[in-house]
């Protein structure tokens, strides 16, 4: 059994569209397909468009009103397709996220699932029925909750797990996983095989990829992810946890350069403890932490900056960063990683003001207006192109 997740880009047009059916036509597995609202902000039925609906003067709507209107997108995709599919001769059955069994929480606009009743599922599936359902919400005890930001790549993920799927395919309109973001360099190349770390690294420094809470739950269930391109044929980039055909094969340590701006660089002088406790009840996300005697300094979004300046009146907050990162599981234990990092920046005139790594990654903070140029020239360090 396969899950087949469609996105909203996959589904903004006719041409999307029927190449998505045409997708689900040629699965060699039965398919359970998930799909998301059709189109991006702008396209009538859009999440965000649905949104600005009633974001009127500033007028506070309940949350509970919010998601049961976020939640339409989705129903309305998954009716299109299921008719499409029928259309052709198949039978399907569009479902909401509550009718295919996903319970979650309860905490409107970012609940989280709490289970799956596989039973209406497999009765589809039994009956040779493709299930088609609406990603990004599910249900407490009678109402629709939405799954917050990724949301249908969650549902694609817990549907997988729970169906024990041999593998959950997230469509979209790129060829897979590029080596880095195209727009900052021309020369990103598609990478055939990602481990799950080396994926969960780039969706958390800045790469746009599939959600990293849909990552860890197939990881745990050690189910693969593929990547794909709706309107293309291609084998895109797969996502497991084996090295068998993977970058390793090749030595290659770096596999990803991932970059993020709008960056602001927080330093003061006071206790560390009072610090974060304060930052973390103004529910703000920091990074590149460093504490010393002397000092604590960490960054943050600069949308955040008045924010923490409230909250931390003695900070100095200096806008104008970004962060630059290279991932990739073959570094574990290698020496020379950062070598080459600091050398190829340095080359280029680029200082870092930070550092921060894991086992997977090494990340630098440069200034913003570098950012490109960063990329450029790791990616060629590390003979990604």
């Amino acid at each position: 059994m396969l899950i087949m997740k469609f996105g909203g880009s996959s589904l903004a047009t006719d041409l999307a569209r029927k190449a998505a059916l045409e997708r689900i036509l040629q699965a060699k597995l039965t398919p359970v397909v998930v799909v998301s609202a059709m189109g991006r902000r702008g396209s009538p039925y859009a999440t965000d468009s649905l949104r600005e609906l009633v974001l009127i003067d500033d007028q506070e709507i309940p949350k509970r009103d919010l998601d049961l209107l976020m939640a339409c997108g989705e129903i309305i995709a998954a009716v299109v397709i299921a008719q499409a599919l029928r259309s052709k001769g198949l039978k399907a059955k569009a479902l909401t996220g509550a009718q295919a069994g996903i319970a979650t929480d309860g905490k409107y606009g970012n609940a989280t699932v709490t289970g799956v009743d596989v039973r209406p599922l497999k009765k589809l599936l039994d009956d040779e029925i493709i299930p088609v359902v609406a990603g990004f919400q599910g249900d407490f005890e009678g109402e629709f909750t939405t799954l917050g930001r990724g949301g249908s790549d969650t549902t694609a993920a817990v549907l997988g797990k729970a169906l024990a799927a041999e593998e959950v395919q997230i469509f979209t309109d790129v060829d897979g996983i590029l080596t880095t973001d195209p727009s900052l360099n021309k020369k990103a190349k598609i990478l055939p095989f990602l481990t799950y770390q080396e994926v969960l690294e780039m969706a958390h420094l800045g790469a746009k990829v599939i959600h990293p809470k849909a990552v860890e739950i197939l990881e745990e269930a050690q189910i693969p992810i593929r990547i794909l391109n709706t309107l293309k044929p291609g084998p895109g980039t797969l996502v497991a946890s084996t090295i068998q055909g993977n970058n390793l094969k090749n030595k290659q340590v770096v596999t990803s350069i991932a970059a993020i701006g709008a960056r602001s660089l927080v330093e003061l002088k006071s206790d560390p403890e009072q610090v974060f406790s304060k930052v973390a009840k103004a529910s703000v996300s920091v990074d590149l932490i460093n504490v010393s005697l002397e000092s604590i300094s960490f960054t943050i979004e600069t949308s955040e900056t008045d924010l923490v300046a409230h909250v931390l009146p003695e900070a100095t907050i200096t806008p104008g960063f970004g962060k630059v990162s290279v991932i990739g599981a073959g570094m574990r234990g290698v020496p020379g990683v950062m070598a080459r990092v600091v050398g190829a920046l340095a080359k280029n005139g680029i200082r870092i003001t930070r550092t921060a790594d894991s086992h997977t990654s090494i990340s630098c903070l440069i200034e913003e207006a570098n950012l490109e140029k960063a990329v450029g020239a790791l990616h060629d360090a590390f003979l990604l192109s």
